[in-house]
């Protein structure tokens, strides 16, 4: 497994040099010619042709500030404060148990990567990209169990998570404002997360951490692009 994950970085290694080499002029006339300048937003394609968040991020945008070179921004937040009630009916012993539940949470996911169009036609191009990326997230529970059990149960989960993102794909311009485009991706990333239970009927405290660093390749991404 170790094996395919260097064979993949070496692919991309590779495929950068090479195409660092390639005149970025093989067209006289290219689409990316009128999108200097231009922001467009982007949306993923998924089943039965509908429009999700492209890659995994709830905003994904791209400005072009160069006929050969843009930006790709995708960003993702989340939080959640809330509180509520649990209840357990057992009808052979004829009881009720009654608790409650509260719980915050805070998510943020932030991708950002440089994107090089290397060959282009008049409709199509092919680009790579590079570029940072940072995911945190942090919850808090707390379960409150009421009389005849009597017991209380904390939760605290922190993850985290920062590398490199690459990037590599075809793009076709198939109109004045639209375009669609595939791309594959491979992460690369250290990961880091503390898992803490603390539970005062025994009372018991547990906890879980880990350390890693991870090299995973990103499902390929098939979207749609509106530029203006």
């Amino acid at each position: 497994m170790k094996h395919k994950k260097y064979h993949l970085i070496y692919f991309f290694s590779l495929l950068f040099f090479i195409l660092s080499l390639v005149s970025t002029t093989t067209a006289q006339t290219s689409y990316l010619d009128s999108l200097d300048g231009k922001f467009a937003l982007q949306f993923q394609i998924s089943n039965n042709f509908q429009l999700s968040d492209f890659q995994g991020t709830t905003f994904s945008g791209k400005y072009h500030f160069g006929k050969r070179d843009a930006l790709r921004l995708g960003v993702s937040l989340g939080f959640a404060d809330g509180s509520g009630e649990r209840e357990e009916t057992y009808f052979d012993l004829d009881s009720t148990l009654q608790g409650d539940i509260e719980e915050n949470s805070l998510m943020i996911n932030i991708r950002m990567q440089y994107i090089r169009y290397f060959v282009s036609t008049s409709e199509v191009g092919f680009y790579c990209g590079i570029g940072p990326f940072v995911n945190y997230q942090n919850m808090e529970q707390t379960e409150i169990q009421n009389p005849p059990l009597n017991y209380k149960l904390e939760r605290s989960l922190k993850q985290f998570s920062v590398g490199l993102d690459l990037i590599a794909g075809v793009e076709w311009m198939f109109s004045d404002i639209f375009s669609l485009s595939a791309e594959y991706g491979l992460l690369l990333y250290y990961f880091t997360y503390d898992d803490i239970y603390t539970y005062n009927y025994r009372p018991v405290k547990m906890s879980r951490s880990s350390d890693s660093f991870r090299i995973v390749s990103n499902q390929v991404n098939f979207g749609i692009s509106v530029y203006f």
